[in-house]
């Protein structure tokens, strides 16, 4: 417990500088954490509870490398290989954020539900006390999620109670070894950790700090696990509690094409701000001219498609990078939730079951406001299959560099949709088939050796 006190004092001094959403604090003496002013500071830094893994989006086929050149003075091993899907991601690097990163999330949250736990038992309803209790809950099942959806199979309802899946952890000890649990058990827990944090977080709506978690952040999450797994009817009924609260979208007309920054922190869209760990090659304005948008995702935008300019700023002819997304002023990627993505879960499920009217309508009116004004010429859906396939390129244009595409591939080919990745270095051409064992990432190397958890098969 000394160990405990000593992390948590640590993390306290580091939320009381570093926080972003916080308003300014005058010094004091750092003290332990004992009240819910403390807990919420611990989890107001984002710098240690909250970030995703990048891995998706290094993967994915949203950005190309022009040359074998550029693509080795990538800065890590981890760019390289995760690029070409090379059997070890890691390249022989350890120490690899992408697992420490939401393990570290986990073990934070732990400390703060053990400690309160052990200090008034069950918090009270409606409390302060009880909002820290549910956001720890809430950031224990995102990061479990993050972790299952990375370092295990896509979920699969006929082999979930054999199929490995990650250690779950649920005491803040540092010092004792969790051998993976099942896929089964890991969704079991992590709806269990946003069941109960729907009991005792106290905000319904996004709150002007948006880092932190409220019921509707709760109910977005579930809308993303469930669309991940396939099922569909969840993710439809968690949309709608998002959607019936909050559905408030930007006019882009209202941005600016012109700035490298055009959401701020707490933009109207946004739910929950959320983002991942950096690589050079993941930043956004990444101006070393050896990472560039796919072309083939650019040309599927209109011109008159104000996420053309809002998005991307023009680097060269034909060369194109990221602008910030909703993280504001930081360069990683956005991953947290917002209402486009829920808005784009919901008309998928629609056609899906065909309500397709249902789904025009929905489809408009998030268009209506990405395109310059007087331009956008309203669709009609009649036929499930195109419009399926015009809400999935639309979820692929809105969403772009938000390590979203990646999970989308994985469940699209759980289903047969057969869509395969190739880049081209050199001369060279790298492939990866659909429901390859590659889509899976390995565990690193480090923690194989520490805890002699199985690895994964790439």
């Amino acid at each position: 417990m000394e160990r405990l006190t000593l992390y948590l004092i640590a993390l306290l001094f580091l939320a009381s500088c570093s926080s972003e959403f916080l308003e300014e604090r005058p010094n004091s003496n750092i003290i332990v954490p004992s009240n819910e002013e403390d807990f919420q500071r611990l989890l107001d830094n984002f710098n240690e509870v909250g970030q995703a893994s990048v891995l998706p989006h290094l993967a994915a086929d949203e950005y190309f490398i022009p040359t074998r050149s550029d693509w080795t003075s990538s800065r890590t091993a981890v760019e390289r290989s995760s690029y070409i899907w090379d059997a070890d991601v890691y390249g022989g690097e350890v120490n690899i954020e992408d697992w420490n990163g939401p393990y570290r999330s986990i073990f934070y949250a732990n400390s703060i539900i053990e400690k309160i736990q052990k200090a008034i038992g069950t918090p009270d309803g409606g409390t302060l006390m009880a909002d820290a209790y549910g956001q720890a809950l809430f950031h224990r099942a995102k990061a479990n999620f993050d972790l299952l959806k990375n370092f295990s199979v896509p979920y699969d309802a006929t082999t979930q109670k054999t199929d490995l899946g990650i250690p779950l952890r649920t005491d803040p000890s540092i010092d004792y070894l969790q051998q993976r649990a099942t896929v089964e058990e890991c969704y079991q827990a992590i709806f269990h950790d946003l069941d109960e944090a729907l009991r005792y977080l106290i905000h319904q709506v996004p709150v002007p700090q948006r880092n932190r978690a409220t019921r509707l952040a709760v109910y977005a999450q579930l809308s993303r696990i469930y669309l991940y797994r396939g099922d569909y009817g969840n993710a439809e009924l968690f949309s709608d509690s998002v959607l019936n609260r909050y559905d408030r979208l930007i006019d882009y007309n209202t941005i600016s094409g012109e700035s490298n920054t055009p959401f701020s922190l707490v933009n109207e869209e946004l739910i929950m701000y959320g983002s991942t760990n950096r690589y050079n090659n993941t930043d956004q304005l990444n101006q070393n001219s050896t990472v560039f948008l796919d072309t083939n995702l650019l040309a599927l935008y209109d011109s008159n498609d104000l996420r053309l300019q809002v998005y991307f700023k023009k680097y060269a002819e034909g060369r194109y990078i990221m602008k910030r997304g909703y993280n504001g002023s930081g360069l990683a990627p956005f991953n947290g939730l917002a209402v486009d993505e829920v808005m784009l879960t919901k008309m998928e499920c629609l056609v899906r079951r065909g309500e397709l009217a249902a789904a025009s309508d929905l489809f408009n009116k998030l268009l209506g406001k990405r395109f310059r004004t007087g331009t956008y010429a309203q669709v009609t859906f009649t036929e499930a299959d195109r419009a399926l396939g015009a809400v999935l390129t639309e979820r692929r244009k809105e969403l772009v560099w938000r390590a979203l595409r990646w999970d989308d591939i994985k469940r699209l080919n759980k289903q047969g949709a057969g869509i395969i990745l190739t880049r081209m270095l050199g001369g060279t051409e790298y492939t990866l088939e659909p429901n390859s064992k590659r889509y899976v990432f390995n565990i690193p190397q480090d923690e194989i050796n520490r805890s002699g958890i199985t690895q994964n098969e790439r």
